[in-house]
């Protein structure tokens, strides 16, 4: 007998999501806390107690403030100001722009380097004066800036690179011995033996390089000083200690063609020198200028067009350049270019204002002459031919009052200096003016007293 069928129970889907929902409502109930008993309210409220007591005493406190303001304003000022300070600070970093790499100084001293040895001396210099900011203990560098602004005349300056190559290493002899040569230039020659003497210490006998470098300013410096039979000693001993050394070589040729007149040893020295430094223009221009003596003429210009090709502003080059065209060539026009051109690269320069005088004069430019000699002795020029040229100018041009003064003033220094043939050219001008008599007037009542 088949069985029964299994009968399944059905709920209707209404009533079970009814039956879902109170499960799932009897998961979240929370049995209510008992009642506890607590303390009861005050009566006094805290709050209120405070602001009873903290009320009078904010009063008093302004009070007192208040009554003694004088005494606290400069510290709140400077309280105020300090935090307005750190304010600015912060945005002022913050708004700061981003800093540049510093560059590196290996490039320009490589460049200025490389100048030097080209024998570009004034763009070497523009180099180094810019690097040597950045070396600041390179003595290499602040001595060829030093030589560098000594070769082209700017010696107040070289003096000031000078001190600056000692702070660089005072314990360098090279240091003390361009000093030397930089105070000899600047005519401190006293100072300059000093300073020759002290870097001679320093060098020692392990530095024979330094030392003869030494030796030979401080044997200019004794030249300049008139003490030429120790300035001749010191210069052999120089080249004893470094027979290479082109300063010693150079100077000795100084001291011998001027002290000695013995023009073919000098010749002999300083085509040494140049032949060790061709790149120095004043070992080259000194060069050129016994080329000049001895009346090669092609070869002092082909030396000195060497030094201004590399060094257009060199004042001793134009000066040469523009005295052997004046006087050697005679073409006044080409003088006067070069002279010009000295005057512009140094207004300062007495040799130049002086040289193109007698260009101008050369060029019959008798008023622009008559400037040019007056700018020299303006500048301090002592030299008792200036003073003639000065005079020799004015009268050209049909004043002999205005050229009195340099007249009576350079034959007094002619005769101090016992130029017999300069007294003469004096007298015949002054001569021309009427002028030798008040002269003669004048020192009478000199001699009356002298002889009373």
């Amino acid at each position: 007998m088949q069985g029964a069928p299994c009968r399944r129970i059905f709920r209707p889907p209404r009533f079970r999501q009814r039956q879902l929902a109170a499960e799932t409502a009897s998961m979240y109930l929370k049995t209510p806390k008992r009642y506890q008993r607590g303390q009861r309210r005050s009566i006094i409220s805290l709050r209120w107690l405070w602001l009873w007591l903290l009320t009078p005493a904010v009063v008093l406190g302004g009070i007192y403030l208040y009554n003694n303001r004088d005494a606290y304003i400069p510290h709140v000022e400077s309280i105020m100001s300090d935090v307005v300070d750190q304010a600015q600070d912060s945005m002022a970093t913050v708004t700061a722009p981003t800093p540049l790499p510093t560059e590196n100084p290996t490039t320009q001293l490589a460049a200025a380097d490389s100048a030097w040895i080209r024998g570009a001396i004034e763009e070497a210099v523009n180099i180094y004066e810019d690097v040597t900011q950045a070396v600041p203990n390179s003595v290499g560098a602040h001595y060829r800036l030093t030589l560098g602004l000594i070769m082209n005349g700017e010696l107040e300056a070289a003096l000031a690179a000078a001190e600056r190559t000692i702070t660089a290493d005072p314990y360098d002899p090279n240091a003390w011995a361009i000093r030397s040569m930089a105070l000899d230039w600047n005519g401190r020659y006293g100072e300059a033996v000093g300073s020759a003497q002290r870097a001679i210490e320093l060098a020692g006998q392990d530095n024979p390089e330094a030392a003869a470098r030494a030796q030979a300013f401080l044997a200019e410096a004794y030249y300049d000083l008139g003490q030429y039979d120790r300035a001749i000693s010191t210069v052999n001993r120089a080249i004893e200690t470094n027979p290479d050394s082109y300063e010693a070589l150079r100077n000795r040729a100084l001291i011998v063609q001027n002290t000695q007149f013995d023009f073919a040893a000098a010749m002999q020295d300083i085509e040494a020198a140049y032949a060790l430094a061709p790149n120095l223009p004043y070992i080259t221009i000194d060069l050129a200028a016994l080329e000049y003596r001895e009346t090669n003429t092609d070869e002092a210009i082909a030396l000195l067009t060497e030094v201004l090709d590399l060094n257009p502003r060199n004042v001793s080059a134009l000066q040469w350049m523009g005295s052997l065209y004046l006087n050697t060539i005679g073409d006044t026009n080409q003088a006067l270019d070069y002279l010009n051109r000295c005057v512009e690269a140094d207004p300062t320069s007495i040799i130049c204002h002086y040289a193109l005088g007698r260009a101008q004069v050369r060029g019959e430019l008798y008023s622009a002459a008559a400037d040019s000699f007056t700018k020299a002795i303006d500048l301090g020029s002592t030299n008792p031919y200036h003073y003639w040229w000065a005079g020799r100018a004015q009268v050209l041009l049909g004043s002999c009052p205005a050229a009195t003064n340099y007249l009576q003033t350079g034959y007094l220094i002619a005769q101090e200096n016992e130029d017999e043939a300069l007294i003469g050219d004096y007298e015949d001008q002054m001569r021309s003016c009427g002028l030798l008599s008040a002269v003669e007037v004048t020192e009478e009542p000199e001699a009356t007293e002298e002889a009373g």
